[in-house]
């Protein structure tokens, strides 16, 4: 028989003759001993309840001894003669055994001590209203399964159920969409304004010779002015004084000339430089949540490694190293529900350049220009934040002058240099993270560059296109989905880009095309009112 009667932490003492519990091994030796009549129970009855409870089982017939086969899960004493009681003492299983007087009748249950999950289901009920759980038990381990609002509640479920001591298996997962775009947006702004002037100038004569040789910072307006005395040559009355290397115009050198009747020739430096710098990159990559993603546009420099033996004779060798540049993109975004998104996003766009290059045994190694930032942010689902920016304003000047000469009110220019430059950087990083959706279209969009066509030998040789002149034709699948993202206007070859537009969640619902089989790009014009992508046509 199976009795529900439950009273949680009660001792009940033993009335009248509390019978002793026989050992284990005794008991079963008797029971082995008894045989196998027809009145002892082959197939055990069950008897189920929770860990920490008691229950009390009621005898057929008056008993003389009873026997638990694991003490540690229940313990048993002997109310009456006819009556049991059982305490839970851990979660598993185990079997009770009674016997008559005479041992002639044997009675055989099957005890289950299971966890209270109602208990646990009402508690995270009244801890999470908002969310979805069920719990149940499997041995010792409770199991939680069911959707969260957000990842703030999963540490508070682990919390509260590591504080109670019972071992937990968690199978909740957060609501809602997991993967995450992120678009990355590093506008930079340089403006560089320059002004310099200088001069350089020599003069050869039977009895005399001279030179001035402007240099600033920026460096000189000619190689060099090197007149000497060949070496070996003996002092006498006529010394002969020979230019020991070639005198050429110097990298900033804008204006030269010479007098050859007057043996003389200057160098000038005069220049006003105004550079204008804008950079734009505007990477996308989608992650699920919680993995991490990277992805680089550019590509690998090589930079030689001088590797030389030690000691007498050893000799040397060069191998090569390849370092990355480019924009590249690494994230990780953690969905945290109710569409808040925590990303720990690391941007880096680099260039090569010459200015810091350097040249090793004879292989020149570029330099690379870096703008990079790493942060961790929490922003919602469509949000733009300006991870990092950067104002920069720099003025640099140099006067070079002899001195005395260089300070003459009207002659003075021709015994100094000036050089005046100032530098102004904007930068900007925007990041914007978007929960999306697989696009759910009958066919895969159409890919930048789609609408090229190949020219004749005619346009190409005759015309000298690249690309032909007759209209690109694409399918009806096709121009339904240029006229749902507001492209159907593009005309010609290259790709379009929309920057600073929303990110459409998903594309489920676009209808599969019109019944049109081929559509010509030049769609019909839409309303003013509707929202457009801004699209930018890029030429071969």
């Amino acid at each position: 028989m199976k009795s529900t009667l439950k009273s949680a932490g009660s001792r009940v003492r033993s009335i009248g003759c509390t019978l002793v519990v026989v050992a284990l091994g005794g008991a079963l030796s008797a029971f082995a001993a008894t045989g196998n009549p027809g009145n002892i129970s082959v197939q055990p009855e069950t008897i189920t309840f929770i860990v920490g409870e008691s229950t009390i089982i009621k005898a057929p017939w008056p008993t003389i001894q009873v026997a638990v086969t694991d003490p540690t899960v229940a313990d048993v004493q002997v109310l009456t003669l006819d009556q049991v009681l059982l305490q839970g003492s851990k979660v598993g299983s185990t079997d009770l055994i009674v016997w008559s007087e005479g041992k002639q009748q044997v009675k055989q249950w099957r005890v289950r001590v299971r966890l209270d999950v109602a208990r646990y289901q009402e508690k995270l009920d009244e801890l999470f209203p908002d969310c979805s759980l069920e719990v149940s038990d499997f041995g010792e381990t409770l199991v939680v399964t069911g959707l969260l609002r957000s990842t703030d509640q999963t540490v508070q479920l682990h919390d509260f159920l590591e504080k109670t001591g019972v071992t937990f298996t968690d199978t909740t997962s957060v609501a809602g969409v997991q993967q995450v775009l992120l678009q990355i947006r590093v506008a930079e702004v340089s403006r560089q304004a320059l002004r310099a002037l200088g001069i350089s100038y020599f003069h050869t004569d039977d009895d005399w010779f001279g030179a001035m040789r402007g240099v600033s910072s920026g460096g000189a307006t000619n190689t060099s002015i090197d007149i000497g005395v060949p070496a070996g040559t003996v002092a006498g009355d006529i010394t002969p004084f020979t230019f020991q290397q070639d005198v050429t115009a110097g990298p900033l050198t804008t204006i030269f000339a010479g007098v050859p009747r007057a043996d003389f020739m200057f160098f000038l430096n005069a220049l006003a430089e105004n550079q204008h710098l804008r950079l734009l990159a505007n990477p996308s990559l989608v992650a699920l949540s919680g993995e991490e993603a990277s992805f680089l546009a550019g590509g690998e420099f090589p930079i030689p490694v001088v590797q030389g033996g030690s000691g007498a004779g050893g000799g040397t060798s060069v191998s090569i190293e390849y370092r990355e540049y480019g924009v590249r993109v690494s994230f990780k975004p953690v969905v945290l529900g109710d569409g808040t998104i925590r990303l720990e996003a690391a941007p880096e766009v680099s260039e090569l350049s010459d200015v810091g290059a350097v040249t090793i045994q004879g292989f020149r190694v570029p330099a690379l220009i870096t703008r990079k930032a790493a942060s961790t942010l929490e922003l919602k689902s469509g949000q733009t934040f300006a991870m990092a920016g950067l104002l920069q304003n720099s003025v640099q000047a140099v006067n070079s002058r002899i001195p005395g000469l260089g300070d003459l009110p009207i002659l003075g220019p021709l015994f100094r240099s000036v050089r005046y430059q100032k530098k102004e950087t904007e930068l900007v990083v925007l990041v914007t993270a978007s929960l999306v959706e697989p696009m759910s279209l009958a066919e895969t969009p159409p890919l930048p560059g789609f609408l090229h066509k190949d020219p004749n030998d005619w346009e190409f040789f005759i015309d000298g296109r690249l690309e032909s002149e007759e209209p690109a034709k694409i399918s009806s699948n096709d121009a339904e989905w240029l006229r749902q993202m507001g492209l159907d206007r593009l005309t010609g070859t290259g790709a379009w880009d929309s920057y600073g537009e929303p990110v459409p969640s998903s594309q489920a619902g676009v209808p599969s095309g019109r019944d049109t089989e081929n559509a010509e790009t030049q769609s019909s014009p839409e309303s003013g009112d509707q929202t457009k992508a801004r699209a930018r046509r890029r030429r071969l």
